[in-house]
């Protein structure tokens, strides 16, 4: 039977750092966890247990190829994932992060994981998001996979409730109740176009191109609200 943790009665930081050892514990063994984040409930696991991220896949239907997200700690992890990462993505996590923006990178050569698209991609999907226990979690646990713990292609999920899982495929529920609706992140990678690069921007969501314009100036031109 999967435990369901409730962050509203977790007051005590003893007992928040008793909570997250034991979730760390069941994710370092491959289990698949539930995780709040601003506006939807996810899917989660080691980013690097193979099997527990097919198993995310399998749990949404999602087509062949398709790769998971990842969520990290710290922009020090970011580092360590990936490659080349551009001065101008970095001052952009550097201001927005925690919060809903995700950036498109290299990953590192030296990676040992399958995101569900068989190590064929050149780019993943990474940010921190702004939910305090969850970042927590990730500076114990290091990345972890996610997905919508919703079906592939249906909307997002705001309440535990609305999850359809047999109880053996989940190891923890987190609780944070009935979360609020909102914009989805802004994504954007660092994209070379023949002789010129710079910021592109794959989606306009919850951070406008002014607000990241305030930090990366060129990025205004790339795109509109």
């Amino acid at each position: 039977m999967p435990e369901t943790i409730s962050l509203a009665e977790l007051t005590d930081d003893l007992e928040i750092a008793h909570v997250i050892d034991r979730i760390v514990e069941s994710l370092r063994s491959g289990d698949v966890i539930v995780l709040p984040m601003e506006h939807a409930y996810v899917f989660a696991c080691d980013a690097f247990a193979h099997e527990a991220v097919a198993k995310i896949h399998t749990l949404r239907g999602d087509p062949y190829g398709t790769a998971a997200q990842v969520l990290i700690g710290s922009i020090q992890t970011l580092d360590g994932i990936s490659q080349n990462t551009a001065e101008e993505l970095h001052a952009l996590a550097k201001n927005f992060w925690p919060g809903l923006l995700t950036l498109q990178v290299s990953p590192h050569m030296g990676l040992n994981w399958d995101l569900g698209d068989h190590g064929e991609l050149t780019e993943f999907a990474v940010r921190i998001p702004n939910q305090d226990f969850v970042v927590q979690l990730l500076k114990k646990s290091g990345p972890l996979a996610m997905a919508s713990a919703s079906l592939a292609g249906r909307p997002a999920i705001s309440a535990i409730d609305q999850i359809i899982v047999l109880h053996s495929d989940i190891s923890f529920f987190v609780d944070n109740g009935a979360l609020p609706q909102g914009l989805a992140s802004t994504v954007v990678r660092y994209k070379v176009h023949g002789h010129e690069a710079g910021v592109e921007v794959i989606r306009v969501g919850a951070i406008s191109l002014g607000e990241m314009a305030a930090f990366v100036p060129e990025i205004a031109s790339t795109a509109t609200d």
